[in-house]
């Protein structure tokens, strides 16, 4: 088939893959968090810091149970697991509009809610995108992921909207009823791996897709290349967004120009992800990946030019930006084609560990750097860095496999 064909097969797969992205763990729960910080602060006394190391549970489950919904995913089938996750993830954030007074019932509930929804995990999305893409395999890949861009630009308006006329615990449970009434229902009508069969089939593996185990490809040098080279890359994204518009204010933009910058980035994290969709179907991926990575090095070179201005800023942020975009989708699609799809599930696992374990470290470290020294000077370094080593560990991953060996 050609592009135009499978896209003609699967755009059904793709809209319910970007759905459940959107409306999962690393999605809604993770764009909105930081609406709910100033009501309960407000409610309960919480300090911001408190609040904001929930992520910490995100990034745990993401690393601790990533290589566990991919086996889930492998064996049982990607619709299963995310349909019950789904299910799984309306209750917890139920959970979450009965918390209490004590700090501990928070961290308790979006725990739950996390480890519930892990079956939403791009892992189980990602998964069912690969088997039924080939050669237009990276631009499905980036429609499915702009799924978290647009809950990124619509779920905090709806969120804030929710508590300023009813107040966060209703905020909450309106969440979980936006999970259940969306996401199930396309998940549930739409959501069909191909494997190698009819994109309407029943989701449950029927054909043995080529491919390593887990273990074959743990035994590879390519696993741990990609692996611990976007775990510096995530470091650096991760930094950047979190620490962006104090960077900015420091270098010298009034703050409301640096917000304005920053406020570019979602869109060009959705450009980002389209964009390195459509390259990495046409041109050599790893050499795309180190081009996007070195880009962004420079970009944090850039942003210690004294004097830049907004234009300087505005540049640096879209670059920064398509790198960000560009990550998650790089990450799927190099494990579909270096490990193929027999264990993508877990191996693909295993690599957002890796993502998510960067992406944890880079704001704690870069922050610590800004309190140690007083400046982003060594900050930015830091990141500059990692993205460089990202970029040659992925540029340097070889070609594809020609087969793969039972």
């Amino acid at each position: 088939m050609d592009r135009a064909e499978e896209f003609r097969r699967g755009w059904r797969l793709v809209l319910a893959a970007a759905t459940g992205v959107g409306l999962g763990i690393t999605g809604l729960t993770f764009y909105t968090l930081g609406i709910f910080i100033g009501p309960l602060s407000q409610e309960f006394g919480w300090s911001r810091t408190a609040l904001a190391s929930a992520t910490i549970l995100t990034t745990l489950t993401t690393l601790l149970l990533g290589p566990v919904v991919g086996r889930l995913a492998d064996r049982f089938g990607g619709r299963r697991v995310g349909l019950v996750s789904l299910i799984g993830l309306a209750l917890g954030l139920g959970g979450l509009s009965l918390i209490g007074a004590d700090l501990w019932s928070f961290y308790l509930a979006f725990g739950i809610a996390m480890v519930l929804g892990a079956g939403t995990l791009p892992i189980v999305w990602t998964r069912a995108v690969n088997a039924g893409f080939d050669k237009a395999r990276g631009l499905a890949l980036g429609l499915t992921l702009t799924g978290t861009g647009v809950c990124a630009i619509l779920a905090p308006p709806f969120t804030q909207w929710l508590i300023a006329e009813h107040g966060w615990r209703t905020a909450y449970l309106g969440q979980a009823v936006l999970v259940l009434v969306i996401g199930l229902p396309m998940v549930w009508l739409l959501f069909h791996e191909v494997g190698g069969n009819s994109a309407a089939a029943p989701d449950r593996p029927k054909v043995a897709q080529p491919g390593f185990t887990a273990a074959q490809a743990r035994r590879t040098r390519q696993f741990w290349m990609l692996g611990i080279g976007f775990l510096f890359a995530s470091f650096a994204v991760s930094a950047l967004i979190v620490h962006l518009v104090s960077i900015l204010t420091g270098g010298g933009l009034a703050r409301e120009s640096a917000v304005w910058a920053a406020s570019l980035l979602g869109f060009a994290i959705i450009a980002g992800r389209l964009g390195i969709g459509v390259l990495v179907d046409r041109f050599y991926a790893p050499l795309v990946a180190f081009s996007i990575l070195v880009v962004a090095g420079v970009a944090c070179l850039l942003l210690l030019v004294p004097g830049g201005g907004l234009p300087l800023a505005l540049l640096c942020v879209v670059l920064i930006g398509l790198a960000a975009g560009a990550e998650v989708d790089l990450v799927a699609y190099l494990a579909s084609r270096y490990f193929g799809m027999r264990a993508y599930g877990e191996i693909y696992g295993w690599q957002l560990g890796f993502f998510a374990l960067g992406a944890g470290l880079g704001p704690m470290g870069v922050g610590r750097l800004y309190d140690a020294t007083g400046s982003y000077l060594v900050g930015l370094l830091a990141a500059a860095i990692g993205f460089i080593v990202g970029a040659v560990l992925i540029g340097l991953l070889g070609r594809y496999p020609e087969r793969f060996s039972d």
